[in-house]
């Protein structure tokens, strides 16, 4: 079980909750680190806590205001495709734990790659950290959830379609974020994204129900079942702005 999620950054080193599967997030880093990715340089831990080097940039929801530009969704898809084709050099160790089940494999999926977990500059994402949800998996889940989040595909807001420009602007997003990942097959971004977003919600009830903060909290208060009954309107209101898979 862990406790509250108690952050705190002083200058340069970042202080978060340590977790039974932070060693092995810290190996996963060291070795991105040593292939000159952007991501945390782990600075040690003790009986509660991990410290990590804090990635220059801006960051969080702040640093991306909606209006994400193409541009900016391309440079997330080059980041991630660098993050995937540098883990499936790393072995992981013999006593490798995640943040949730998962299959050896590679290459090593982020888990939660959403641009407020990024670091932009000048509209570029020249960063990735909050490695907690990181697992192996299909790279095709960390691009599903980029294009959940950086399109974003969500339901309408206010319930009103979106306007032809925003419509347009989120086809151009997910254009984007696909030609920078070097993604070369078609693909249904709402079918993605929503899947992707049930897996996370699953997720979060899994390690809810194991004690792990905030995601206890979340349960507790009922986000997962809120965010299931979106779903829906997710798919619908996606649908309308992409009738047809993206072709390669």
């Amino acid at each position: 079980m862990s406790g509250p999620r108690e952050i705190r950054i002083d200058g340069t080193t970042v202080r978060r909750p340590r977790k039974p599967w932070t060693p092995t997030i810290h190996a996963l880093l060291e070795h991105l680190g040593a292939q000159g990715l952007p991501v945390p340089r782990p600075l040690g831990l003790d009986d509660r806590f991990e410290y990590v080097s804090l990635v220059p940039g801006l960051a969080g929801d702040d640093a991306w205001p909606d209006g994400l530009s193409p541009d900016a969704a391309r440079s997330l898809g080059r980041l991630l495709r660098a993050v995937h084709e540098a883990t499936r050099t790393w072995i992981p160790p013999a006593d490798a734990v995640w943040s949730v089940p998962s299959t050896p494999s590679t290459p090593i999926c982020h888990g939660d790659p959403k641009p407020g977990n990024v670091a932009w500059r000048d509209g570029i994402a020249v960063g990735l950290f909050d490695w907690d949800a990181a697992r192996p998996g299909d790279p095709v889940e960390d691009l599903a959830y980029a294009l959940l989040w950086a399109v974003p595909v969500d339901v309408d807001p206010d319930d009103a379609p979106l306007s032809p420009a925003e419509a347009e602007l989120r086809r151009a997003r997910a254009r984007a974020l696909l030609e920078g990942y070097g993604w070369n097959a078609p693909i249904d971004v709402v079918e993605a994204a929503a899947s992707r977003h049930e897996q996370a919600i699953d997720e979060v009830e899994w390690l809810g129900t194991h004690g792990h903060e905030p995601h206890a909290t979340w349960v507790t208060q009922g986000w997962p079942t809120t965010w299931r009954s979106h779903l829906e309107s997710m798919h619908e209101a996606g649908r309308r702005t992409f009738p047809v898979p993206l072709p390669r």
